[in-house]
């Protein structure tokens, strides 16, 4: 853990561990995608359960004030405390930013000169987050003003408009650079090379990557230069050159664009893109984008209240469309963020129940009857994990629609959709067959397996894991999630999804859990409210 006063007692006590429990390093080596599935090294298949961190990178680095965690074994941080919680409810997959978020704490302070405690803080959650066998989702870049976005590359570089991002020379060499730096860097807590640690499922080439298209009106005047094709056609040049030098760079982990999703101006998805037709005019073409040959597996993002779109059914349409496109290209597909805001007011509870539920019901839903037709739906991962409270007050209050996006352990969305989800997912991977088709990877070539000791049992459950803390947690709120139960022959419902462990061989009847993503706002001016939802978070 890097930074803060009480790591080293942490990680005394975390000793207790060692000669309790070995847990292997992300078992299953590197994950990969084929024949519209994710695999591990075996071809068994992968089904990714996960969530989403905000500002996770500066939480390790100790830039915001976190608080020890009371685990049954010993005191956690709160990196341990989530990727433990991760692990005890069968999330496999975190989604966390490889750079920074608040702009005072970037990891590529200039072109090429790098933090060294932002990178050991990084260094440390992949660390971590091995040990639980706990899989990341990671950002190269930001496409919002903020630390490590496209703005600051744009500016290292001398150039001007938002848009050159995606065909200035020196600006695409920067990024090169960085895609360099980032592949090669040497862990300084196991000595392993990111491009050689399995802990990584995948790299997003950007976070939501879109041309400067926030017009005042619709339809959009042709000065409006950002709005015109040609801006789609350079993020897709772009998209297609990184891909295929990040696949150069690192051949061992799977590439994803990063994207929402939304479909270009006369494309068959364009009725299902959110709005009155800004979506279409972002330089968004999720088609083209995930047809590039680099791109392993097709993604998207959902946000109803950025997008003003709040009918459920909406949600449904979108995943459909998506799910469609992409067997068509025979790439898996995910939403790999997701997520539904509630103020909470009086009767915080009831609010998350009966708000947020039904939206996340509808998304878990779909995945269920995806996985269980063996469609191309493969994996969901929620936005936001709430930190809460084990991060400082003043976090949440500078942390722009953090308090309603979150999702606690202790809501009733987590333990009644979320938790079970997953453990079904858990259980649906473990009784099914090999992949057919699927070619295992050479042992000369497979991922060298990290046993560390000193680590919790992976398929330990919560109520086994955590305990309440030394705060005031009430027993509830101690339980992260509840258990759904491994037998093959039970059947189950929470809060309105089915789930039946009578799992055949064939049959694909599981799920994951997607990763919602907290808002955080553009420094430009806002949008009028007909389209602020295209400023995104």
């Amino acid at each position: 853990m890097i930074g803060g006063g009480w790591q080293t007692v942490v990680l005394l006590c975390l000793c207790l561990y060692a000669g309790n429990s070995i847990a292997q390093h992300a078992g299953g080596g590197f994950i990969r995608a084929d024949g519209g599935r994710f695999v591990d090294e075996d071809c068994n298949e992968f089904i990714p359960s996960g969530l989403n961190t905000w500002q996770l990178l500066e939480v390790a680095a100790g830039k915001v004030k976190s608080k020890p965690v009371m685990l049954e074994n010993g005191m956690a941080d709160v990196v341990q405390w989530t990727m433990a919680t991760a692990a005890a409810n069968k999330l496999n997959v975190v989604r966390s930013f490889a750079h920074g978020v608040d702009g005072s704490f970037p990891l590529q302070i200039k072109a090429g000169k790098y933090s060294e405690h932002a990178f050991q803080a990084l260094d440390y959650i992949l660390d971590e987050a091995s040990k639980y066998g706990v899989r990341l989702l990671l950002t190269l870049v930001n496409n919002w003003d903020n630390a490590d976005s496209k703005t600051q590359y744009i500016q290292w570089a001398g150039a001007e408009g938002h848009d050159v991002f995606f065909t200035d020379p020196e600006v695409k060499q920067l990024y090169k650079d960085h895609i360099d730096t980032m592949v090669n860097r040497r862990n300084t807590i196991n000595n392993r090379l990111y491009r050689d640690d399995p802990t990584i499922f995948a790299w997003d080439l950007m976070n939501e990557p879109r041309c400067d298209c926030f017009p005042d009106f619709i339809p959009v005047p042709d000065s409006y230069v950002s709005c015109r094709p040609e801006c789609a056609e350079k993020v897709q040049s772009w998209i297609d050159e990184m891909s295929k030098y990040l696949k150069k760079a690192d051949p061992n982990h799977m590439i994803t664009v990063g994207e929402e999703g939304f479909y270009t101006k006369g494309s068959t998805g364009e009725l299902v893109n959110p709005g009155t037709g800004w979506a279409s005019l972002t330089g968004q073409d999720f088609i083209a984008n995930h047809a590039s040959p680099a791109i392993d597996f097709a993604a998207a993002h959902i946000w109803p209240d950025n997008w003003e779109t709040w009918d459920v059914d909406f949600l449904e349409a979108w995943i459909k469309q998506h799910a469609a496109d992409a067997k068509a290209m025979g790439k898996p597909f995910m939403i790999e963020e997701f997520g539904k805001e509630v103020h909470l007011e009086s009767g915080a509870q009831a609010n998350i129940t009966s708000i947020r539920g039904p939206f996340y019901r509808k998304v878990y839903q779909q995945l269920q009857e995806s996985l269980a037709a063996d469609g191309p739906l493969k994996g969901v991962i929620f936005w936001q994990w709430g930190f809460a409270p084990y991060v400082a007050e003043e976090f949440l209050q500078g942390c722009i629609h953090c308090q309603a996006i979150q999702v606690s352990s202790s809501d009733g969305v987590f333990k009644n959709i979320i938790a079970p989800v997953a453990e079904h997912a858990a259980q649906v991977a473990l009784n099914r067959s090999p992949v057919a088709g699927c070619k295992p990877v050479p042992t000369a070539k497979r991922a060298q397996t990290l046993v560390m000791p000193g680590t919790l049992p992976l398929h330990q459950t919560s109520d086994e894991l955590l305990a309440s803390s030394s705060d005031s947690l009430s027993a509830d709120n101690a339980v992260f999630g509840s258990s759904t139960g491994s037998s093959s022959q039970q059947h189950q419902q929470h809060d309105g999804i089915s789930f039946d462990n009578t799992i055949s061989a064939d049959k694909t009847g599981s799920n994951t859990v997607r990763m919602g993503k907290m808002l955080q706002t553009q420094s430009r001016a806002k949008p009028t409210a007909h389209h602020h939802a295209a400023t995104g978070r």
